[in-house]
């Protein structure tokens, strides 16, 4: 189960950007900075967020968020937190400006 705090506390956030590092060596498997992760029992086969219980149950509130457009999901070409300064002035910035 998860505590209901960690909905709650989610739910008073306008928006999440999420951003998968392509060439991350560091975060294994890199789809897990999306919230995805390997399928039960192995370490090959990879599920997304919106297969995982966490979202088809809702039990985080990402699913009734990303339904109502508070999720961004963004990818780059860079190793973990490598992160080029256009990047950050073309898409990090003007979602905090957003708000």
């Amino acid at each position: 189960t998860v505590n209901p705090e960690y909905k709650a506390n989610l739910q008073r956030v306008s928006n999440i950007t999420f951003v998968m590092f392509n060439k991350d060596t560091m975060v294994i498997p890199k789809e897990s900075e999306w919230f995805g992760f390997y399928k039960p029992g192995q370490d090959k086969e990879l599920m997304t967020l919106q297969e995982s219980e966490i979202w088809t149950e809702d039990k985080l509130g990402l699913k009734e968020m990303g339904e109502e457009g508070r999720l961004s999901f963004l990818k780059i070409e860079a190793d973990h937190l490598n992160v080029p300064e256009e990047f950050w002035k073309n898409e990090i910035i003007p979602r905090l400006k957003a708000l």
